[in-house]
């Protein structure tokens, strides 16, 4: 159970922080503590006299013994905040209350006052007299003391008190000890583990005893001693730790949180699911005129500043050297009442820096921003939105799901990239016009992002299989594929062309060319939908004056075509849209001036 001692060790790393709100309100809870939310908050003064009441609702910590913290059924109280029925409305439940809150009411005046109060047996009344009259045993309430010069009248916010319920728990543990698998040592064994981990899946746990359900578990087990046991203090910071990292530095989807954290401080680690721009912007602290910068660089310039980016995450001879470790670990909830670790890794920090560093060197192309060009991996939302489409029901957060965590074996355990998801993405982006915006109309935006996700994608496929595609077009290629890739991407320059000379060389016509409305077509059946594709390129060659330079190009790509592969008629692979890509590209980079065209942007804006 590494991940488990990890957790734990990042607790008591972290205890600087325990108990301390951050600026959203997250806190890495106390050990023997909750959170809860309240509905009714009672004020008191030092001597347990009623002061006031509101109904007030507010999410709070509160002190909890092992039971009370996973109660359902039975009678646990919680020491101190309780619910109405514990507090006065249910007398078997209300003596359980003030046995336990009187047995450590000495421990601190505040919570002295509190059982001062509640023996008086007044607190309904008093509601009442507040104004406060529909009561129900299920409404929580909190208390709040006012003790002359103090300015923490809230108990919950006051660490005396926190400190006061540990001392309490400190001397109150069963004597009886177990060796913990966690520790290896003999500790007090917990008995039943928390919940609440992920506010989604409130109620689901990670570990549960036998001896919370009285139940022999599948035959197994009939006493919570034969499994595996745990100690109190390792499951409870464990649990806390978890649960902080999940509300403040997860990536969510539905039930499941993927955490990356170092595991030394707990500090959040680069991205795992960003593409190359977003780590350039936050992981390395990179500026907006630097990033403008970014745009419209070389290959090697790009692997040269994707190093200097992770780099500057501390210098190369720290992160050779360094013995801090990187933890990622994804949980989901199969049930409301189970909840599981489905991927769990740790890493030395420069391991996993190199294996998030080498993902962004393989897996990129070329995307746009505005009319800006830049090189990137694609984000995992953007590859998720190629393969599968774009997020549409609830069914969609299992796919995503199940995508998120495969994508954590390609990044962290490099595994290859399997051709599954490359054809589903190839015949996604192969239909334009499935890409549609909100008013129906095709997005050409959404398609050429998608163009660029899938050849990202193929790019890794093949590196993985040893053959390297380069990022500029490479004419020089005899690839049957990629040929014929280039041969759509000429017949498409053409139409736009003529189009953009017969528009007052304005930009202005947004119909979609032959070539793209025949890619399905073209992907299935390349050599014959060529011939009729250059049949109705007539009379646009016609409007260019015999479109020499472009009729060069398409020689120069049956030349390397061989000849009965060019008669073959079967399907396209993967490399079809790569050579499709690039020599796109290589007309808006290198012809702008040989063909008189002003400069052709794509409007498609980040967001992920």
């Amino acid at each position: 159970m590494s991940w488990f001692t990890n957790l734990a060790e990042t607790y008591d790393r972290c205890s600087n922080i325990v108990g301390i709100s951050d600026e959203k309100g997250n806190i890495l809870l106390p050990l023997d503590h909750m959170f809860m939310k309240t509905d009714i908050c009672i004020i008191l003064d030092d001597q347990g006299r009623f002061r006031h009441a509101e109904a007030d609702k507010e999410r709070i910590i509160i002190p909890c013994t092992e039971d009370s913290a996973s109660r359902t059924n039975g009678i646990f109280p919680h020491p101190l905040h309780e619910q109405l029925g514990y507090l006065a409305l249910n007398p078997e439940k209300h003596a359980a209350y003030v046995k336990l809150l009187g047995a450590w009411s000495e421990q601190h005046p505040k919570v002295a006052a509190v059982s001062n109060y509640i023996q008086g047996d007044t607190l309904i009344n008093d509601l009442q007299q507040a104004g406060i009259v529909k009561l129900d045993e299920r409404l929580f309430v909190r208390f709040s003391v006012e003790l002359p010069s103090d300015l923490t009248p809230h108990l919950w916010e006051d660490k005396t008190v926190v400190q006061a319920w540990s001392k309490f728990c400190a001397g109150q543990l069963n004597q009886e000890k177990a060796l913990c698998y966690v520790t290896g040592q003999n500790s007090t064994i917990m008995r039943k583990h928390p919940k609440g981990i992920n506010p989604i899946t409130n109620g689901a746990k990670l570990i549960s005893c036998n001896d919370e359900t009285n139940y022999t578990y599948k035959g197994r087990f009939t006493q919570s001693k034969q499994a595996n046991a745990i100690s109190m203090q390792v499951s409870q910071k464990a649990h806390a730790m978890l649960r902080y990292l999940i509300a403040t530095q997860s990536y969510k989807c539905d039930t499941q949180a993927i955490v990356v954290w170092a595991i030394d401080d707990g500090a959040p680690a680069p991205s795992l699911f960003r593409d190359s721009l977003g780590l350039y912007a936050i992981e390395a602290g990179i500026s907006g005129n630097d990033l403008i910068k970014m745009q419209g660089e070389t290959d090697a310039d790009y692997a040269k500043k994707l190093q200097s980016a992770f780099q500057g995450l501390g210098t190369a001879e720290d992160l050779r050297n360094t013995t801090r470790h990187i933890a990622i670990l994804a949980e989901d909830a199969a049930t409301t009442g189970r909840m599981s670790i489905t991927f769990y890794q740790d890493l030395l920090e420069n391991e996993y820096i190199e294996r998030l560093c080498a993902w962004h060197n393989v897996c990129k192309w070329y995307f746009w921003r505005g009319n800006k060009e830049y090189i990137s991996a694609p984000s995992s939302n953007r590859i998720i939105a190629a393969i599968y489409g774009e997020p549409h029901g609830e069914s969609y957060n299992k796919i995503k799901k199940q995508a998120r965590e495969r994508l954590l074996h390609l990044i962290i355990c490099e595994e290859k990239l399997s051709c599954s998801w490359l054809v589903a993405a190839l015949q996604r982006v192969s239909s334009p016009f499935s890409y549609s915006s909100e008013d129906g109309k095709w997005d050409k935006s959404k398609w050429e992002n998608a163009i660029a996700v899938t050849c990202a994608l193929a790019k890794k496929y093949y590196s993985d299989r040893g053959e390297e595609f380069s990022l500029g077009l490479e004419t020089e290629r005899t690839d049957r594929d990629y040929l014929f890739g280039r041969l759509l991407a000429i017949a498409d320059r053409v139409e736009t062309h003529a189009r953009y000379l017969q528009n007052g060389k304005s930009n202005s016509d947004k119909r979609p060319t032959n070539a793209v409305r025949y890619m399905q077509r073209f992907l299935v059946k390349p050599s014959s939908t060529w011939v009729l594709l250059y049949k109705q390129l007539n009379p646009y060659i016609k409007r260019l004056n015999g479109a020499e330079w472009y009729q060069r190009q398409i020689d120069e790509i049956m030349t390397l075509l061989d000849f009965e592969e060019g008669k073959d008629d079967k399907a396209l692979s993967f490399p079809y849209l790569m050579g499709y890509s690039l020599q796109r590209r290589a007309f808006y980079e290198n012809d702008k001036t040989k063909i008189d065209e002003e400069e052709m942007s794509n409007e498609y804006n980040e967001e992920d």
